[in-house]
């Protein structure tokens, strides 16, 4: 049995890909969450389960959220700005990880630095001119690796073509609201 490299199994990441290119319906994924109000700013999501392949895969996690009391909060956990950085940060680790142990590249360490502004004229509603959101984000990877400094760099432009949540931040995508009001 091959060692674990960065902590992947890579023939089981190798089995993955065959079953993904032998049945495309294999890697069909559908996740999420359901987030609660829990007074002033906080809400926590739960993540009950995710669907691989049109099989339902139970879990079982809470994500907290607050805002800073600069922001009305009462600064009990991460805001959703940091926790849409810190998914960026974590789609890229796994995207990293996994495809330097495809590649047979070992990481010793890994470290990514995401940061966003925004101007709070666009999510107050003061001025419609100017995006509620992120204009742009920034992310720095640091990589300890004996690997070439060529293979790292094609190690790290595959992961941008690759990882899901570097093409949600870099493209739009459509969002489908619906809204159900309960009557008191």
């Amino acid at each position: 049995m091959q060692e674990p490299l960065n902590g992947i199994n890579v023939p089981a990441l190798q089995d993955t890909l065959a079953a993904v290119r032998r049945d495309p319906a294999v890697g069909r994924v559908r996740f999420g969450v359901h987030t609660r109000w829990q007074g002033q700013t906080r809400s926590t999501a739960t993540v009950s389960e995710y669907t691989l392949g049109g099989t339902a895969h139970a879990r079982n996690f809470e994500i907290a959220a607050d805002e800073p009391p600069e922001l009305l909060g009462s600064n009990t956990a991460p805001n959703p700005q940091e926790l849409l950085l810190a998914a960026l940060n974590a789609c890229l680790t796994v995207g990293l990880v996994a495809n330097a142990a495809a590649r047979g590249i070992r990481i010793d360490k890994l470290e990514i630095r995401a940061s966003g502004a925004l101007d709070l004229r666009g999510f107050l509603g003061l001025d419609e001119h100017i995006k509620p959101g992120y204009e742009e984000v920034h992310y720095t990877v640091l990589i300890k690796t004996n690997a070439p400094a060529g293979d790292v760099l094609a190690l790290h432009e595959h992961v941008m073509k690759t990882s899901p949540n570097f093409s949600n931040f870099a493209s739009s995508m459509r969002v489908v609201p619906h809204l159900v009001v309960e009557a008191i």
